[in-house]
């Protein structure tokens, strides 16, 4: 008797994961333990649970698929890619991922994929566990596979935005959405500041306020206990914030 495999779906679609639950609902040896509506929520989830079976969305806001891909060491859950751009199977078959689903998916489609994932599960190794991604406590920083990143995709109205972070000047937090000022533009895009502040590189941005993030080479001036920055920008800093300022002007 084939064994159970366990899935994990990820998708920031409602509608695309409810047809894969359907669907796995309809594989008497295919057993649910979740699904995520974005990829750095399914981090915790692998990490705790080590499913088997990962269906996988390519275009997430936050943070991609294939930026979930490389985010693992070393082997990993068996993935099978669903997306609406055929464009993206390229890459991820660089990743090694087990199929490639193009929405919408019909059921035959489907059960190939599941017959690929038995024929190579047998020969799987263990998978390294991505770090979990928690909301940080105060003052405290957690590693995230996404914050070497140069680009990232940011959904405005009702379009994806590609956002260089070189192009970035700072970020203004505003309840659940932030204003990212651009050097010739402004994205404003729904996400917090403290997952805006795990996303972007470390080493190039620093957090100034609790509203404010700063791109280190953006900081034209320190006067006092007001950053300008090079586009004439006054921002204050915060009390908890001071000793991380005074640490950069002595680089």
């Amino acid at each position: 008797m084939e064994r159970e495999l366990t899935c994990l779906i990820v998708d920031d679609e409602p509608l695309a994961r409810e047809l894969i639950k359907k669907f796995v609902a309809r594989v008497p040896t295919l057993s649910l333990l979740g699904e995520s509506s974005n990829a750095i929520e399914a981090i915790a989830v692998i990490h705790n649970q080590q499913p088997d079976i990962i269906f996988l969305d390519v275009d997430m806001p936050e943070m991609t698929g294939i930026e979930l891909l490389k985010s693992f060491t070393a082997a990993r859950p068996q993935v099978i890619m669903t997306t609406a751009y055929p464009g993206y199977a390229l890459e991820g078959f660089e990743y090694d991922v087990t199929d490639y689903l193009l929405k919408p998916i019909p059921f035959d489609r489907f059960l190939k994929a599941i017959n690929r994932v038995r024929d190579r599960i047998n020969n799987a190794t263990p998978f390294a566990q991505p770090a979990p991604v928690n909301e940080p406590a105060a003052g405290v920083k957690k590693d995230n596979p996404a914050r070497n990143n140069k680009f990232l995709w940011v959904k405005e109205d009702k379009k994806m935005v590609n956002v260089n972070t070189d192009d970035i000047l700072y970020v203004e937090g505003m309840k659940d959405y932030v204003k990212i000022f651009l050097s010739d533009k402004l994205v404003i895009t729904h996400i917090t500041m403290s997952r805006m502040e795990r996303l972007l590189p470390e080493n190039e941005f620093i957090r100034v306020n609790r509203s404010y993030i700063v791109r280190r080479s953006a900081i034209r001036a320190v006067n006092g206990n007001t950053i300008e920055t090079i586009n004439k920008k006054e921002i204050p800093i915060g009390i908890s914030y001071r000793d991380s300022i005074k640490d950069i002007t002595k680089d």
